[in-house]
């Protein structure tokens, strides 16, 4: 334990090794010439990007950082965040590290456990939601699957991408019978 006299609060007492977890890693931004290609779901500028991050690191805005089927899921700030652009299609590479965010508590000793016990409860994530399937009917096309399930048409590569396995390499060869998975289907959709 460390111990340390604070003005009006007296002297507390903060254990050794709550260390915050760190987490880093390096990746693209992909440029607008791969806008298009099977791997980038929603396109976003690769400036546009940049100058966010860059903003929330300037501002120490806390983020969250969330990485679906694992545990990871915790309140964090931008420790460091560097770019360079790279390729010959407008790609940003990029490296960014956060640090966990860890709220100081002061309580009372009568408090303290009660409060411990009320953090915890809070923190804990919500188990995913079952996937949500469609039943493909005679006439259907991906795009009016994608336009029923997930509100946009436009959408309808998510669901191919989702069943390719299912579909094979041509995603206009659909078949009534066959159970697609709906990925990030919007609740209260339709679904048979």
């Amino acid at each position: 334990m460390q111990t340390f006299d604070v003005i009006s609060l007296g002297e507390i007492a903060i254990p050794r090794g709550n260390v915050p977890t760190r987490f880093s890693w390096e990746g693209f931004f992909p440029g607008e010439a791969r806008k298009d290609s099977f791997m980038v779901k929603d396109w976003r500028s690769p400036k546009e990007l940049i100058g966010l991050l860059s903003l929330w690191r300037a501002q120490n805005t806390k983020v969250r950082l969330l990485v679906t089927e694992t545990p990871i899921n915790h309140d964090c700030y931008i420790e460091t965040f560097d770019h360079t652009w790279g390729g010959g299609y407008g790609d940003a590479e990029y490296r960014i590290e956060l640090v966990q965010a860890i709220e100081l508590r002061v309580y009372a000793e009568e408090q303290k456990e009660t409060q411990q016990t009320v953090a915890l409860a809070s923190t804990t994530r919500p188990a995913p939601e079952p996937p949500k399937t469609y039943t493909v009917k005679p006439g259907d096309t991906l795009w009016a699957i994608a336009k029923q399930t997930l509100g946009d048409g436009s959408r309808w590569r998510e669901i191919y991408q989702a069943n390719a396995d299912v579909i094979g390499k041509d995603p206009n060869l659909i078949y009534p019978g066959q159970v697609f998975r709906i990925p990030g289907a919007i609740s209260g959709s339709a679904m048979a």
